[in-house]
């Protein structure tokens, strides 16, 4: 027969699985705010939506919540520590303070909260000093995407990812195995050239951002990974360059807009020769960035596909300017892309730098170039299955 389980111990071992901070909140018996703090919030099911969180069986708030039969569930951000302490102490004056606004079924909806889910209570399960409380979803929005609180060894943190990926979607799978082999050399460039660092791939008739390392550009609290652009010019030049039928259906997805503000095939020719793609900076490409993360935020429907479709249309001559040459200018980059080319010389991504800065001179582009090119050819060498690594052509830099 087994030892028991010395409960002080027990907590201690599963202190090291670190977890997601929510404040459960209701409304009491005459009607005013109710809250407690959760470690233990799950997703259940998609269909039915259900979602659980498990109370301890002494706790006076949870016997209110269960009474009332409704809840809302408060993902804390890494802003909130001090409002999971305060619904982590008994009293009434927990909602001192805390600035919330009713759910669409008047529950206490904290202001800044990460997310926010609101239920009625489907079911309780018994789980030894604990109840298993089954919600059904009736309501929810993330309308502040930022880094969660999480708990960690009886103590609070917050989310510092070395990189992200994106998840295993199903016309993802085969370029994130190769993405997984990209990313420690991601996060090396991106520590030691204090910039952000971006994967990405063409997929379908898509870009889609595979992973990202290094603290993001534009000082952004939520993660642009998995974002997806349409793939037509000027967009992805480095990943269709080298390949011809690419090229050509590139081209022919951009329709009539082709040429109304570049020529793509110039644009190709261009970004060939030299061996690297660029962004500058300028009103349409800042009007497109901020359309692509406002469907990141709260989801990409038709008509919002249809405006980044159209912002995509109008971006001009900052998408691989001809005039990097001058060493006595400075020049407001947006971004630099190189491609990772696998044995066969195909390009299976393509690597890109963010967050320059704003008055980056020639040799400070001729270092960023140089050292993104470094590591493109790493991940090529790196990428499985390849026979002979290729190395990524650069044509004698920007000079």
């Amino acid at each position: 027969m087994s030892e028991p389980i010395d409960p002080q111990h027990f907590r201690h071992v599963l202190g090291h699985f670190p977890t997601g901070v929510a404040a459960v909140t209701s409304c009491g018996d005459t009607g005013g705010p109710v809250g407690m703090t959760v470690g233990s919030f799950i997703s259940v099911s998609l269909s039915p939506p259900l979602v659980a969180f498990l109370p301890g069986k002494q706790s006076r708030t949870s016997a209110t919540i269960l009474r009332n039969g409704r809840f809302c569930v408060n993902v804390l951000g890494a802003h909130q520590e001090p409002a999971s302490r305060a619904f982590a102490t008994g009293g009434d004056r927990k909602f001192d303070g805390l600035d919330w606004t009713p759910s669409p079924g008047g529950l206490p909806r904290l202001d800044n909260a990460v997310a926010w889910i609101e239920c009625t209570v489907d079911a309780v399960h018994d789980a030894g000093d604990h109840d298993i409380v089954i919600g059904r979803v009736t309501s929810l929005d993330a309308p502040e995407p930022s880094l969660p609180l999480l708990f960690f060894q009886g103590g609070y943190g917050r989310f510092a990812p070395l990189s992200l990926a994106a998840a295993g979607e199903a016309d993802l799978v085969e370029h994130l195995r190769l993405v997984d082999v990209a990313r420690p050399i991601m996060e090396d460039l991106a520590e030691r050239n204090r910039v952000e660092c971006l994967a990405s791939a063409a997929v379908s008739e898509d870009i889609v951002l595979l992973a990202t390392a290094g603290t993001p550009a534009g000082g952004r609290t939520y993660s642009r990974v998995g974002q997806r652009l349409p793939h037509i010019p000027p967009l992805g030049t480095a990943l269709v360059a080298w390949s011809e039928p690419a090229t050509q259906a590139w081209i022919a997805r951009a329709g009539d807009t082709a040429t109304r503000q570049h020529d793509p095939q110039q644009l190709v020719d261009r970004v060939r020769a030299r061996g690297w793609s660029v962004a500058t900076w300028s009103d349409s490409l800042r009007k497109l960035e901020s359309s692509v993360d406002d469907t990141t935020l709260h989801g990409l429907t038709p008509h919002g596909r249809r405006a980044v479709r159209q912002l995509v249309d109008q971006l001009g001559s900052e998408h691989e300017p001809d005039d990097l040459h001058d060493p006595n200018q400075h020049y407001r980059i947006r971004s630099v892309s190189v491609p990772v080319f696998d044995a066969r010389q195909r390009v299976v991504m393509q690597l890109t730098v963010d967050g320059l800065p704003p008055d980056a001179a020639h040799a400070d582009v001729d270092l960023y170039v140089t050292h993104l090119t470094h590591a493109a050819e790493r991940v090529s060498r790196a990428l499985p299955d390849t026979g002979q690594a290729a190395s990524v052509p650069i044509a004698g830099g920007h000079r």
